[in-house]
C-alpha cells in the first residue's frame, strides 16, 4: 500500500496540530492501513511515556518578552 501519512503527519495529529487536510488524509490513512494503526498507537505510547513538566518562566523574562512583541523598536534586555 502507498504511504499517504508520515511519521511528521502523525505526529502533528498526535499533538493536535495538524491542518485539517492532515488530519482527513491521517485518518484515512489510519482506517486503511494497520501498520499505520500500529505506528500510531507506538507513537501515543511514546507520548504516554514522557515525563510531565511545567514551563515557568521568570517574570523579568516575561516581561522582556511582551515588551519586545509589542513594538519592533524594543530591544529584549535581560
Amino acid at each position: 500500500m502507498q504511504q499517504t501519512s508520515t511519521q511528521f503527519d502523525m505526529i502533528a495529529y498526535l499533538y493536535g496540530e495538524a491542518t485539517p487536510a492532515q488530519v482527513r488524509a491521517t485518518e484515512n490513512a489510519i482506517a486503511a492501513d494497520p501498520v499505520v494503526r500500529r505506528e500510531l498507537t507506538e507513537l501515543v505510547e511514546a507520548q504516554a511515556s514522557l515525563p510531565k513538566v511545567a514551563f515557568s518562566a521568570p517574570r523579568r523574562l516575561m516581561r522582556a518578552l511582551r515588551n519586545y512583541a509589542s513594538g519592533p523598536d524594543l530591544q529584549l534586555s535581560l
